[in-house]
């Protein structure tokens, strides 16, 4: 049963990390327009950083810990015969929430501006965030029921349709219309609006029209802490510009920024694409007699995964980064690629340990720690970036990252213990840390002897681990068996078509 819930798992990721690959291959293909001093110059760079990271804050207070709310209750077992009506209560509450910040914050875009910028020559594209952000807010809701229902497939295609939308209407405004930073959250407004009325039939065909105070006011208990911890986890990875902004130069915002989006792609197509699979399932198999292993496994194998696609992308920044950018003011931003790349490990570890507070209904702990790390990171930004620059956001990050998941993990284990195998963890970490950071040491090699190193370098990584006894005889078997299946290239439409017979019996 368990390795079945794993098949289905790694399935949905895989259908996930295809929608979530496609994100970051439009973010990528518009760095090269972003870093083009012909449209952007370093400081527009830099103040899109901080735009992006106030459309991130906007959209965590305005989903107020609803999508989570909505996960607990649809699942329990108290109330599946009224799925649709929790659905229509939190997407009617979001509807409303969104509302009211627009009319309220929007008309106060000049002093916003004002705020972050010192002038108000960005009140126009501020409210573009603001409206953006609240649309976003509502898909949350939408994408939120897709994954609980196990719609992988339609959340691909959703987030496909939207990602060509949004990337056909920033060209179009950028180079066309010479809109600049407002042609970008423009195209943002109108992508969002256009998967609401994609998705509006699903939407309306999952909705039944319900409002219950016990179960409103319970289901507000339970998110409150939640949204507090939300709001505390979103600034705690926004802080390092907002300190950047006000402790040094927009430039350093600029190459700090750079260096975030490159790593930011393993967080999303690797971390976010696991959650959005295994999210649901964490709590489908909380009453089933092999969970604990599961949840085990789940925290062992996703780390394994995040610290191979860490070690490429770390090895590699250099290379991706001189073909991205169009300025090689850009280039220094790499020497801290490894250092934020490492951080993502520990958020992987932290979104999966905390699921014991969650099952437990322990939200105000997840709360109080993350406001705890998010003023740790402060005082660690304050500490080091007068001293190290960016090389010192990027490490005060890392830090309040590691504290954040150890605190998660810590008390989660007290509440609802589950047998992980730190060892291995930890044996995955130094190994991993220490591939990742020898690019630092070859990036100065020419091009030939640098790639092959680098290649050499990232394949070793499994070898490495297997020489400490990492793996299970039974891991080494299915290891094995799935390289036997999957290098033969004439049975891949077979092999994929298996995929579709994976269901979930729970």
């Amino acid at each position: 049963m368990m390795l079945k819930s794993i098949k289905i798992s790694l399935k949905d990721t895989l259908i996930y990390g295809f929608g979530n690959v496609a994100v970051k291959v439009v973010g990528l293909i518009l760095i090269p327009l972003y870093t083009d001093p012909k449209y952007f110059s370093v400081d527009q760079f830099g103040i899109l950083g901080i735009l992006e990271i106030s459309a991130l804050v906007l959209t965590a207070c305005m989903a107020s810990a609803l999508p989570q709310s909505l996960t607990r209750w649809f699942w329990d077992k108290d109330y599946r015969d009224n799925q649709k009506g929790i659905f229509f209560m939190t997407i009617a509450t979001q509807l409303v929430v969104s509302s009211a910040f627009c009319l309220l914050l929007i008309p106060l875009s000049g002093k916003l501006s004002i705020l972050l910028f010192a002038n108000t020559d960005w009140s126009r594209v501020i409210a573009l965030v603001i409206l953006s952000s609240a649309i976003q807010a509502i898909n949350n809701i939408i994408n939120t029921l897709m994954r609980l229902q196990s719609r992988s497939v339609l959340y691909t295609i959703t987030n496909l349709f939207k990602l060509t939308s949004v990337l056909v209407l920033t060209l179009y405004f950028i180079l066309s219309k010479k809109m600049g930073l407002e042609g970008i959250y423009l195209a943002q407004v109108i992508g969002n609006s256009l998967v609401v009325l994609f998705l509006l039939g699903y939407t309306l065909k999952n909705t039944r029209v319900f409002f219950d105070k016990i179960i409103f006011r319970s289901m507000n208990l339970y998110g409150f802490p939640l949204f507090l911890a939300n709001i505390s986890a979103v600034m705690l990875n926004v802080i390092d510009r907002y300190s950047l902004k006000s402790l040094s130069v927009l430039k350093a915002v600029a190459l700090y920024t750079l260096a975030f989006k490159i790593t930011s792609v393993l967080k999303l197509v690797i971390v976010d694409s696991m959650k959005l699979a295994i999210g649901p399932m964490m709590f489908k198999r909380l009453d089933t007699p092999d969970n604990k292993r599961f949840y085990s496994k789940v925290l062992l194998y996703s780390s394994f995964v995040m610290m191979f696609a860490i070690v490429g992308v770390s090895l590699f920044s250099f290379e991706l980064t001189k073909v991205m950018t169009k300025s090689k003011e850009f280039w220094g931003a790499v020497v801290i690629v490894p250092v934020l790349a490492m951080s993502i490990f520990f958020i992987n570890l932290k979104d999966f340990s905390v699921y014991g507070l969650h099952f437990a209904k322990k939200t105000r702990i997840i709360g109080t720690i993350v406001v705890l790390s998010t003023v740790l990171s402060l005082v660690f930004n304050i500490l080091f970036i007068p001293i190290w620059g960016i090389t010192g956001a990027a490490i005060a990050t890392l830090l309040s990252q590691f504290i954040y998941w150890i605190a998660c993990y810590y008390f989660s284990q007290k509440v609802f213990f589950i047998p992980y195998e730190i060892r291995k963890i930890i044996i995955i970490f130094f190994c991993g840390a220490v591939l990742s950071f020898s690019s630092l040491v070859v990036n100065g090699m020419d091009l030939l002897p640098r790639m092959i190193i680098k290649i050499v370098l990232l394949v070793s990584y499994p070898f490495l681990l297997y020489l400490f006894n990492f793996y299970e005889p039974i891991e080494l078997q299915s290891i094995r068996g799935f390289i036997s299946k999957w290098s033969k290239i004439k049975n891949l439409k077979s092999n994929l078509s298996s995929l579709k017979g994976i269901t979930d019996d729970l």
